[in-house]
């Protein structure tokens, strides 16, 4: 992990109509300085909207999905400064396994998950494998981190805890030296749907 690490905001709204959560992401785009970190279908019919932007543009963009996503609206949120990582992983820019250990955390909040992988950042050296928001697992979200077997404890322990002070976690599981076959399946059945 680099010292220094940038820091960024998000906002995050999910919609009950794919047209309309479509249509709601255009129009924020359009009228506030905002870039799409996700857009995307979820499981079952919904849309999953991800933006990058200052607070403010932020908060603009909040209240366009508020007024256009009306009933539609299923849920929204900001989080602020947050480590630039996080929207990389969940663009898809991932690290390959390093072979000491993986850590998976599982929630059904995606706030609270992207608030706990802060958290797990911030605790120990590490990468994230894959990082899932309810797409393509149903409701529940993910993420997978690797790295030597002392930091992925670490960071697992801080961010489970957070997750269960919050009522948020599914379950967290550390496997130390993950063998090569499970770690090839494991890889291959992560699908980008």
């Amino acid at each position: 992990m680099e010292t220094g690490e940038k820091k960024t905001n998000i906002f995050v709204a999910e919609f009950k109509s794919v047209s309309r959560g479509i249509m709601v992401t255009d129009s924020m785009v359009k009228s506030a300085e905002v870039n799409i970190v996700q857009a995307s279908s979820l499981c079952p019919g919904k849309y999953l909207t991800i933006l990058e932007g200052k607070i403010s543009a932020l908060t603009s963009a909040g209240k366009i999905a508020e007024e256009l996503g009306g009933r539609h609206l299923f849920s929204s949120f900001t989080v602020s400064g947050i480590d630039q990582r996080i929207i990389e992983a969940i663009g898809g820019d991932l690290a390959e396994a390093s072979g000491d250990a993986i850590g998976i955390i599982e929630g059904p909040h995606m706030a609270d998950l992207i608030n706990s992988s802060d958290i797990a950042l911030d605790s120990a050296e590490i990468d994230f494998l894959e990082y899932r928001l309810a797409r393509g697992c149903g409701v529940n979200s993910f993420f997978i981190i690797t790295g030597v077997l002392s930091a992925v404890n670490e960071a697992v322990g801080n961010a489970s805890r957070f997750l269960g002070e919050r009522g948020s976690l599914i379950a967290y599981r550390i496997l130390p030296a993950p063998d090569r076959q499970v770690m090839k399946w494991m890889k291959s059945s992560l699908c980008k749907c």
